[in-house]
């Protein structure tokens, strides 16, 4: 149903973009600096452009594909450092650089983030997206001109001929008057505008669908009346269910400004008229989106209960490759975090770690990342695709003096972010609704096991008494159990065992699947069969005994479950409340490169 909004996916490009700047640019893992790179962005936001003055070339790497563009770190390599200082003072280089996980200062680095936002809206119809890929193309075209300046038509036949043959495509640029000069065979860039592009674009990959759908619309004819067109848009094309207050019917004004608008023909424009070239036009416009306008930006209910809602989730953020030897860093987090979920793994360190928790997959050879160094990875990360709130799921095998580091290092490094008490108008009491996601936005969430009430508050009270908890007492507290007799003894103490079951204290009389749902701590009063009961993970499926109806309710995102047998089968994570699709995110390392901006 064609729609009526005023509605633009151009993003608002600030000038310093626009008209680039000289930067020095290196990559993650490079020994040398390429000086003097020119860098700018398109005026549509589609690519961003850098030109080396040492290898006189120009490459394109297409916005949509950047993840994000964040302050940068020193470089790793001494001999990069050592040039970035003959260029500015060291303290400033931080500040001074940006990685594309591309850009430096405040400017570049915000200015490009905003691209990035809206890189989805712009691939929202047929016709934007084809002049994403003439611009790219006519770029390409503009970089290949020869000794007079004119693009080769050779040029444009090789970016038209995939499963065409070169003639035709020749043809067809002659049909448009785009054969250019037939002595040298070449045209000015000038003539090759997107309403060329896409006039050849559609003679060499006809719509046969949209020709017969105009031939029996039109009689025959080779135009579309008022009256038919009015007709179509209001009996085929439009939305029965729409109200008719909202989505007025079309009338004669409004079919004529769709004329005037996508109609290239004069005479048809006076005459009330619309050709078949501008009825194609009009079904590939934005007007005729797959989705509504009004929709694009989020309006999802975001003011329910949070136990209302699904939470999407990871397992094993820290890896970057295999559940077994491979690799943990704190920056997968920090990518995750753009995607959506997040889990954390927390031991106590050993060797030269000893006293510090880390996180690691337990008993799989994995290697370690300290727990603090992944909170800072989190904070800078939490917000940057969404406001709303993000739920940090511990699996805590740490013991009591590493469990008070974490707590101190989660207020010290998240502040105010740091959801540590129950908010004022929400109180954590029975019959309380819990907060919504749009009262918790910008706010960090821990999920962890805790002890019985009896047992926190003594641990507590002598805690804060003696300045040590006795050590009988962690040990009796370990969490891990055996549920099948096949199974192998798993050792308690500093012996990293990755849990296979996480066992309901013994008040707790069912289960449940991890995507039933998550019963949260207003919910103790009420239901006590669920009690100290979190995403419980399993060797098999467990049957729940007791309906859970006050589970979710409504879902904005689908659930997520850890497949049954991978990665040990741990326990599931947590989550960032994003309601608008994200890409999928490889779970090895990105490309990343950084851009360094003299004085």
């Amino acid at each position: 149903m064609a729609k009526e909004y005023q509605f633009s996916w151009k993003p608002n490009i600030p000038d310093a973009l626009l008209k680039g700047y000289e930067f020095d640019k290196y990559d993650d893992e490079s020994i040398c600096l390429e000086c003097s790179t020119f860098l700018r962005v398109d005026e549509c936001g589609f690519f961003l452009y850098w030109t080396s003055e040492e290898r006189k070339d120009t490459s394109v790497l297409d916005l949509v594909l950047v993840w994000e563009a964040r302050r940068g770190t020193f470089p790793k390599d001494g001999r990069v450092m050592f040039e970035l200082e003959q260029h500015g003072p060291r303290e400033t280089i931080e500040d001074r650089t940006i990685w594309l996980t591309y850009g430096p200062d405040l400017i570049w680095r915000n200015g490009l983030n905003e691209i990035l936002r809206t890189s989805k809206v712009r691939h929202i119809s047929y016709t934007t997206s084809l002049m994403k890929k003439w611009l790219f193309n006519w770029r390409y075209l503009c970089l290949c001109l020869n000794e007079r300046q004119k693009i080769p038509i050779k040029n444009i036949v090789k970016i038209f001929s995939g499963g065409k043959t070169d003639r035709m495509v020749q043809k067809c640029l002659s049909d448009l008057g785009l054969s250019g000069d037939k002595e040298r065979d070449e045209l000015d860039a000038e003539l090759f505008t997107f309403d060329k592009y896409l006039r050849l674009y559609h003679k060499i990959c006809p719509r046969s669908d949209v020709q017969e759908l105009f031939v029996k619309l039109s009689g025959q004819k080779e135009y579309l009346t008022k009256d038919r067109l009015i007709n179509f848009l209001n009996e085929e094309q439009r939305d029965p269910r729409l109200n008719e207050i909202l989505f007025p019917f079309f009338d004669d004004k409004r079919v004529q400004h769709l004329i005037s608008k996508y109609e290239s023909d004069e005479n048809y424009i006076n005459n009330g008229k619309m050709s078949g070239d501008a009825f194609l036009r009009f079904l590939m416009s934005d007007e005729n989106a797959p989705v509504f306008l009004d929709r694009v930006e989020l309006y999802q209910d975001m003011d329910q209960p949070l136990c209302h809602y699904y939470i999407n989730s990871s397992h094993n953020t820290y890896l970057t490759g295999r559940q077994y030897g491979g690799k943990s860093s704190t920056e997968i987090y920090r990518q995750v975090l753009l995607s959506g979920c997040v889990e954390l793994d927390c031991w106590d360190g050993t060797g030269e770690n000893k006293g510090e928790p880390i996180i690691t997959h337990g008993k799989a050879m994995c290697t370690d990342v300290f727990f603090k160094d992944v909170l800072y990875q989190i904070r800078d990360t939490a917000f940057a695709r969404s406001d709303f709130p993000v739920i940090l799921s511990f699996e805590n095998h740490c013991s009591r003096s590493n469990q008070l580091k974490m707590a101190k290092y989660c207020m010290e490094i998240f502040g105010d972010m740091l959801l540590s008490k129950p908010l004022d108008d929400c109180p954590l009491e029975p019959g309380m609704p819990l907060p919504s996601p749009n009262r918790l936005k910008r706010k960090i969430l821990i999920k962890n096991k805790r002890l019985k009430a009896d047992i926190e508050k003594l641990q507590m009270e002598q805690f804060l008494l003696e300045g040590k908890l006795d050590e009988e007492d962690e040990a009796a507290e370990n969490p891990e159990a055996i549920v099948d007799e096949d199974l192998s003894t798993i050792s308690t103490g500093d012996q990293r065992a990755h849990p296979e079951v996480e066992v309901c204290e013994a008040n707790s009389s069912s289960t449940f699947d991890t995507s039933s749902g998550v019963p949260l701590r207003d919910l103790d009063e009420a239901h006590p069969e669920f009690k100290q009961t979190n995403f419980i993970s399993k060797l098999k499926p467990l049957v729940t005994k007791k309906p859970q109806a006050f589970f979710i309710k409504r879902s904005f995102r689908r659930s997520s479950r850890v497949p049954e047998g991978e990665g040990g089968g741990g326990s599931l994570s947590a989550a960032l409340l994003d309601p608008q699709p994200q890409r999928q995110l490889s779970t090895r390392q990105k490309n990343k490169k950084a851009i360094y901006i003299r004085n």
